[in-house]
Protein backbone atom coordinates (compact mmCIF):
# COMPACT_ATOMS: atom_id res chain seq x y z
CA UNK A 1 0.00 0.00 0.00
CA UNK A 2 1.87 3.38 -1.03
CA UNK A 3 1.82 5.65 1.42
CA UNK A 4 3.97 9.38 2.07
CA UNK A 5 5.09 11.26 5.33
CA UNK A 6 3.15 14.46 5.29
CA UNK A 7 4.16 15.65 8.46
CA UNK A 8 7.37 14.86 10.43
CA UNK A 9 8.06 17.22 13.49
CA UNK A 10 11.83 17.15 15.07
CA UNK A 11 12.86 13.34 16.50
CA UNK A 12 12.31 14.06 19.68
CA UNK A 13 8.83 14.44 19.30
CA UNK A 14 8.98 10.58 18.02
CA UNK A 15 5.95 11.06 15.87
CA UNK A 16 5.12 11.47 12.28
CA UNK A 17 2.18 11.65 10.10
CA UNK A 18 1.45 8.94 7.20
CA UNK A 19 -0.84 9.63 4.61
CA UNK A 20 -2.45 6.63 2.20
CA UNK A 21 -5.88 6.77 1.05
CA UNK A 22 -6.43 9.97 1.38
CA UNK A 23 -6.55 9.56 5.07
CA UNK A 24 -3.78 10.66 7.80
CA UNK A 25 -2.38 8.34 10.90
CA UNK A 26 -0.49 9.27 13.83
CA UNK A 27 2.76 7.07 13.87
CA UNK A 28 3.88 7.25 17.66
CA UNK A 29 6.47 6.15 19.66
CA UNK A 30 9.30 6.12 17.76
CA UNK A 31 12.82 6.97 18.64
CA UNK A 32 14.68 8.87 20.75
CA UNK A 33 11.23 9.53 22.44
CA UNK A 34 9.90 6.68 24.54
CA UNK A 35 8.02 3.49 22.70
CA UNK A 36 4.22 3.21 23.30
CA UNK A 37 3.45 0.98 26.18
CA UNK A 38 3.15 -2.75 25.42
CA UNK A 39 -0.27 -3.66 24.79
CA UNK A 40 -2.24 -6.35 26.76
CA UNK A 41 -1.80 -10.06 25.86
CA UNK A 42 -5.12 -11.99 25.24
CA UNK A 43 -5.32 -14.32 22.42
CA UNK A 44 -2.47 -14.89 20.39
CA UNK A 45 -2.32 -16.43 16.52
CA UNK A 46 0.82 -17.38 16.31
CA UNK A 47 2.78 -15.88 19.23
CA UNK A 48 3.92 -17.66 21.96
CA UNK A 49 1.85 -16.83 24.95
CA UNK A 50 4.94 -15.53 27.38
CA UNK A 51 5.74 -13.43 24.48
CA UNK A 52 4.86 -10.14 26.45
CA UNK A 53 7.02 -11.21 29.22
CA UNK A 54 10.21 -10.37 26.89
CA UNK A 55 12.06 -6.57 26.89
CA UNK A 56 9.50 -5.42 24.11
CA UNK A 57 9.37 -1.92 22.89
CA UNK A 58 6.62 -0.89 20.56
CA UNK A 59 5.29 1.94 18.26
CA UNK A 60 1.44 2.66 17.21
CA UNK A 61 -0.28 3.49 14.45
CA UNK A 62 -4.04 4.31 14.52
CA UNK A 63 -6.36 7.38 12.73
CA UNK A 64 -5.32 10.73 12.83
CA UNK A 65 -7.43 13.63 14.56
CA UNK A 66 -9.35 14.00 11.40
CA UNK A 67 -10.57 10.24 11.19
CA UNK A 68 -11.98 10.89 15.34
CA UNK A 69 -15.28 8.41 15.55
CA UNK A 70 -14.45 7.04 12.08
CA UNK A 71 -11.82 4.34 13.13
CA UNK A 72 -14.26 1.43 12.46
CA UNK A 73 -15.56 2.73 9.44
CA UNK A 74 -13.98 -0.64 7.24
CA UNK A 75 -12.15 2.17 4.36
CA UNK A 76 -10.40 3.10 7.44
CA UNK A 77 -9.37 -0.23 9.06
CA UNK A 78 -8.16 -1.67 5.88
CA UNK A 79 -6.25 1.29 5.41
CA UNK A 80 -4.64 0.85 8.41
CA UNK A 81 -4.07 -2.56 8.24
CA UNK A 82 -2.30 -2.49 5.23
CA UNK A 83 -0.12 -0.31 6.62
CA UNK A 84 0.58 -1.62 9.26
CA UNK A 85 1.02 -4.99 6.94
CA UNK A 86 3.76 -2.32 4.97
CA UNK A 87 5.86 -1.72 8.03
CA UNK A 88 5.51 -5.69 9.37
CA UNK A 89 7.23 -6.74 6.29
CA UNK A 90 10.61 -4.74 6.43
CA UNK A 91 11.34 -4.56 10.53
CA UNK A 92 12.45 -6.38 12.93
CA UNK A 93 8.73 -6.78 14.12
CA UNK A 94 8.10 -10.01 16.98
CA UNK A 95 4.28 -9.23 17.17
CA UNK A 96 1.60 -7.22 15.82
CA UNK A 97 -1.23 -6.34 18.01
CA UNK A 98 -4.77 -5.41 17.90
CA UNK A 99 -5.06 -3.42 20.76
CA UNK A 100 -9.32 -3.85 21.20
CA UNK A 101 -9.03 -7.67 21.27
CA UNK A 102 -5.67 -7.47 22.90
CA UNK A 103 -4.83 -10.36 19.55
CA UNK A 104 -0.94 -10.29 19.16
CA UNK A 105 0.13 -11.82 15.71
CA UNK A 106 2.76 -13.31 14.16
CA UNK A 107 4.30 -11.10 11.53
CA UNK A 108 4.03 -13.33 8.63
CA UNK A 109 0.61 -14.32 10.23
CA UNK A 110 -1.30 -11.02 9.95
CA UNK A 111 0.54 -10.10 6.87
CA UNK A 112 -1.14 -13.10 5.05
CA UNK A 113 -4.43 -12.72 6.55
CA UNK A 114 -4.64 -8.84 5.27
CA UNK A 115 -3.11 -9.38 2.28
CA UNK A 116 -5.61 -11.78 1.72
CA UNK A 117 -8.68 -9.50 2.85
CA UNK A 118 -7.52 -6.26 0.66
CA UNK A 119 -7.47 -8.65 -1.93
CA UNK A 120 -10.88 -9.51 -2.01
CA UNK A 121 -10.68 -12.18 0.25
CA UNK A 122 -12.32 -13.11 4.14
CA UNK A 123 -12.45 -10.60 6.84
CA UNK A 124 -9.32 -11.10 8.95
CA UNK A 125 -11.55 -12.49 11.89
CA UNK A 126 -8.82 -14.45 13.93
CA UNK A 127 -6.81 -10.86 14.52
CA UNK A 128 -9.17 -8.51 14.57
CA UNK A 129 -11.87 -9.90 16.09
CA UNK A 130 -11.15 -13.19 17.86
CA UNK A 131 -13.57 -16.09 19.15
CA UNK A 132 -13.88 -17.33 22.48
CA UNK A 133 -15.31 -21.11 23.38
CA UNK A 134 -18.10 -20.33 26.56
CA UNK A 135 -17.49 -23.47 28.28
CA UNK A 136 -21.26 -24.48 27.38
CA UNK A 137 -21.36 -26.08 23.95
CA UNK A 138 -21.09 -22.72 21.92
CA UNK A 139 -18.45 -19.68 20.72
CA UNK A 140 -18.33 -16.40 21.02
CA UNK A 141 -16.76 -13.01 19.12
CA UNK A 142 -14.81 -10.42 20.69
CA UNK A 143 -14.33 -7.30 19.54
CA UNK A 144 -17.25 -7.62 16.31
CA UNK A 145 -19.09 -4.92 18.30
CA UNK A 146 -16.51 -2.52 17.15
CA UNK A 147 -17.23 -2.82 13.56
CA UNK A 148 -21.20 -3.47 13.52
CA UNK A 149 -22.65 -2.70 17.40
CA UNK A 150 -22.87 -6.68 17.49
CA UNK A 151 -21.11 -9.74 19.20
CA UNK A 152 -22.10 -13.24 17.91
CA UNK A 153 -22.63 -16.52 19.37
CA UNK A 154 -22.12 -20.02 17.51
CA UNK A 155 -24.47 -22.91 19.28
CA UNK A 156 -22.09 -25.70 18.36
CA UNK A 157 -23.75 -29.18 17.36
CA UNK A 158 -22.99 -32.75 19.37
CA UNK A 159 -19.76 -34.42 18.29
CA UNK A 160 -18.28 -31.00 16.41
CA UNK A 161 -14.55 -29.86 17.19
CA UNK A 162 -13.81 -26.84 18.31
CA UNK A 163 -12.19 -26.10 15.19
CA UNK A 164 -15.65 -26.71 13.69
CA UNK A 165 -17.18 -24.32 15.37
CA UNK A 166 -14.57 -21.72 15.53
CA UNK A 167 -14.28 -22.02 11.67
CA UNK A 168 -18.24 -21.40 11.55
CA UNK A 169 -17.74 -18.57 13.64
CA UNK A 170 -15.35 -16.93 11.59
CA UNK A 171 -17.52 -17.36 8.07
CA UNK A 172 -20.80 -15.83 10.60
CA UNK A 173 -18.09 -12.97 11.24
CA UNK A 174 -17.13 -12.08 7.94
CA UNK A 175 -20.87 -11.99 6.43
CA UNK A 176 -21.82 -9.69 9.01
CA UNK A 177 -18.71 -7.35 8.40
CA UNK A 178 -19.76 -7.26 5.09
CA UNK A 179 -23.97 -7.01 5.63
CA UNK A 180 -23.88 -4.93 8.70
CA UNK A 181 -25.63 -5.99 12.07
CA UNK A 182 -29.03 -7.85 11.97
CA UNK A 183 -32.16 -6.45 13.36
CA UNK A 184 -34.03 -9.53 12.78
CA UNK A 185 -34.17 -13.07 12.28
CA UNK A 186 -31.89 -13.94 8.92
CA UNK A 187 -31.12 -17.03 7.33
CA UNK A 188 -27.38 -17.60 6.40
CA UNK A 189 -25.77 -20.42 4.58
CA UNK A 190 -22.70 -22.85 6.00
CA UNK A 191 -19.55 -23.75 4.76
CA UNK A 192 -21.81 -26.80 2.82
CA UNK A 193 -24.50 -24.88 2.37
CA UNK A 194 -26.83 -26.12 5.01
CA UNK A 195 -28.84 -23.49 6.51
CA UNK A 196 -27.94 -21.39 9.43
CA UNK A 197 -30.63 -19.16 11.71
CA UNK A 198 -29.34 -15.69 13.19
CA UNK A 199 -31.36 -14.19 15.76
CA UNK A 200 -30.50 -10.55 17.38
CA UNK A 201 -30.81 -10.38 20.91
CA UNK A 202 -33.93 -8.02 22.16
CA UNK A 203 -31.74 -5.55 22.53
CA UNK A 204 -29.47 -5.81 19.64
CA UNK A 205 -26.21 -5.90 21.03
CA UNK A 206 -26.11 -9.92 20.39
CA UNK A 207 -26.49 -12.31 17.22
CA UNK A 208 -27.51 -15.98 18.15
CA UNK A 209 -26.48 -18.69 15.33
CA UNK A 210 -27.68 -22.13 15.30
CA UNK A 211 -28.51 -24.87 12.57
CA UNK A 212 -31.58 -24.66 10.81
CA UNK A 213 -33.70 -27.80 9.69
Amino acid sequence: MAARITHRPEDSSGWLELFANGLAFDLTGLAPAAGSRVPLARHHFGTSPDIDGFALEAITLAPGPHLEGGGAMIPVVRTIAGLAANLALPLPVKAVCWHLTASWMDPDYFVRIVVNWLSGGAFPALGLTAVEQTGDAGVESVGLSFFIGQEVRVEAVPEETSAETVKLAVRVIDYLVKEGPLNALHELKGPSGEPLLAEPSSDGRRVRVWRGT
